[in-house]
């Protein structure tokens, strides 16, 4: 059993997904604009985007989900470049669990694990010394 010396501080937990996405912003100027985006982390309280245009961090942005084509006010949290790409942090302006259509664990939720002998999920820590004989 793996213990990490800090306790876990997110709400829930971060999931690998990828989902297409269609970023619909307002210049300064006043004029909408739609951009193309993918996730590359999602959470049940926002994402981080896969974007090639910068955003700003604040800025109130609609997100619209190509695969159930549900639409969700976000705005943006946190911009990073590396190794020439760009990650878009954002956030649910409401809380929008079920926006990506999956159950997030509670944060510090442990993985079940492939049992070895039957290959079903088990907990974490279930141990099973003397499997019975059929």
């Amino acid at each position: 059993m793996q213990r990490t010396r800090y306790p876990e501080r997110r709400r829930t937990v971060r999931l690998s997904l990828q989902v297409p996405l269609t970023v619909r912003c307002r210049l300064p100027e006043g004029e909408t604009i739609d951009l193309k985006a993918s996730t590359y982390i999602v959470s049940a309280h926002g994402a981080l985007l896969l974007m090639d245009t910068p955003l700003i961090p604040g800025q109130n942005v609609q997100v619209i989900n190509e695969m159930t084509s549900e639409l969700v006010e976000c705005y943006v949290t946190y911009l990073r470049e590396k190794r020439e790409r760009r990650f878009v942090g954002i956030g649910f302006a409401t809380a929008r669990a079920d926006f990506w259509h999956i159950v997030f664990p509670k944060s510090g939720t442990r993985q079940a694990i492939r049992s070895a002998q039957t290959g079903a999920l088990v907990p974490p820590g279930f141990r099973q010394d003397n499997p019975r004989q059929f």
